[in-house]
């Protein structure tokens, strides 16, 4: 059986029955049948017609079935429905190359996220983050806990975001959940083996009330893949530099060793 053979009986099970497909599309069903087998391969101008009914382009269902499977589960079809022009740029940059699927699942699990939002007030600001994989998508959740008296925030922030990888580099776009509209980009250098530390920079939006664009180094120290999820944040909040249990090279967000660690685009 054809690659397109093969896709089309996947695509055809989102559908309410193969009848209601083949009445929808306007093609005989014994036709469509034969594609289903591989028997004969459609027309350019019906497979067009096709692929614009499920909303995948024929690059894509000539794929090998396991690749064009991942990318239905990542972009499920619409049936008769085209795709706007903003579901299409969406999906191009959630797009996965060769290999992402690989190099993420490596660094999945759960993570410290240490940062220094404000280097004048040497701290450390420790979160709990996690990455992982959603109904084929790679994704994030974040939990900032803290004093309210210490930042002049809610206690507890969270955070989902979507996790891409370009050039061997971690991206994480994340929004604050609830009433917050905070906006937050990780950058992180992957690993080439099991992840210890993964040093990047943060880019984001400040919380409500500034009209500062802040850029901080970060350092994410991975726990694990199950862990006591409990213990982890109690641990979140302010560190101090000086604390036993910090590692030199996190130790170094708050001391500046590495150079300047904010910039402040004041509009």
């Amino acid at each position: 059986m054809t690659n397109l053979a093969q896709n089309l009986r996947m695509l055809g099970s989102y559908g309410h029955s193969i009848s209601d497909i083949c009445r929808r599309l306007g093609l005989n069903r014994q036709q469509f049948d034969r594609y289903l087998t591989g028997k004969t391969q459609p027309s350019l101008a019906t497979l067009r017609r096709i692929c614009d009914f499920f909303g995948v382009d024929e690059a894509e269902i000539l794929l090998d079935p396991r690749t064009f499977a991942d990318l239905v589960r990542l972009r499920p079809p619409r049936l008769g429905l085209k795709p706007s022009r903003a579901d299409t740029q969406m999906a191009a940059l959630l797009d996965r190359g060769q290999g992402t699927d690989q190099l993420l699942a490596r660094h999945a699990g759960f993570y410290h996220v240490y940062a220094c939002p404000d280097p004048a007030r040497r701290y450390i600001l420790r979160t709990l983050s996690w990455i992982g994989q959603i109904d084929g998508a790679w994704v994030s959740k974040t939990i900032e806990r803290h004093s309210p008296q210490e930042l002049a925030l809610p206690s507890t922030l969270r955070y989902g975001g979507v996790v891409l990888e370009a050039h061997d580099r971690i991206i994480i776009h994340e929004r604050e959940l609830g009433r917050g509209r905070s906006l937050w980009t990780t950058i992180l250098i992957a690993s080439d083996h099991m992840p210890r530390f993964l040093p990047g920079l943060v880019l984001g939006i400040s919380p409500e009330g500034s009209h500062e664009v802040s850029a901080t180094r970060t350092v994410w120290h991975h726990l694990g893949r199950q862990i006591d999820a409990r213990a982890a944040l109690r641990a979140c909040g302010l560190v101090s530099p000086d604390a036993p249990d910090l590692a030199e090279y996190i130790r170094s967000l708050a001391t500046g060793d590495h150079g300047p660690s904010v910039l402040e685009l004041k509009f």
